[in-house]
């Protein structure tokens, strides 16, 4: 069973969930869901095939967004995380294998929106402690504008004025 972890109000982390926890999720008020995790790791899992199949069953919005963990600092992998976060409809339920990586793609795309401050701020309050990542994000903040994406999709501007990165209210659906 899963146990979403809140980010903002519209945005929520957690591990590896199996297939009838798509239907847990529409009746807890998700609208989609971000899969991190690949195909390729190793062990049982509910693959990204089958988890879509399943999500739409549920009536969820999918998008496997597949993140190996060291490639987790590379400006695809960031902009694939934030285009799902743009064209899933919110409340969105993301996750991975244990959910780490779920929530260090979202406070990658946070900081293209929002001081670093912020974000660790935000993490801190959801019970996430990743101040380590701290000088990543900057980086990350600091080469934001250099991503083409970032540049040219004038969807992601608005996001930074998203209930999925403004922590606001952390009311769950």
């Amino acid at each position: 069973m899963f146990k979403p972890n809140f980010l903002t109000a519209q945005f929520a982390i957690g591990p590896q969930i199996a297939a009838d926890d798509m239907v847990r999720l529409a009746e807890a008020g998700f609208r989609s869901v971000i899969n991190a995790r690949p195909d390729t790791e190793d062990g049982h899992f509910l693959r990204s095939e089958e988890a879509a199949g399943q999500a739409a069953a549920a009536g969820l919005g999918y998008i496997h967004a597949p993140t190996e963990s060291h490639a987790i600092f590379e400006t695809d992998a960031i902009d694939r995380f934030e285009r799902a976060l743009i064209e899933l409809p919110a409340p969105i339920f993301a996750h991975c294998k244990s959910g780490t990586r779920a929530v260090i793609l979202w406070a990658l795309v946070a900081v293209r929106h929002q001081p670093t401050e912020e974000v660790i701020s935000q993490l801190n309050a959801a019970g996430q402690e990743l101040q380590f990542l701290e000088d990543e994000l900057r980086a990350e903040r600091d080469s934001a504008t250099r991503s083409p994406l970032r540049l040219n999709d004038q969807g992601l501007l608005s996001l930074g004025r998203s209930p999925l990165l403004i922590a606001g209210n952390l009311k769950q659906p």
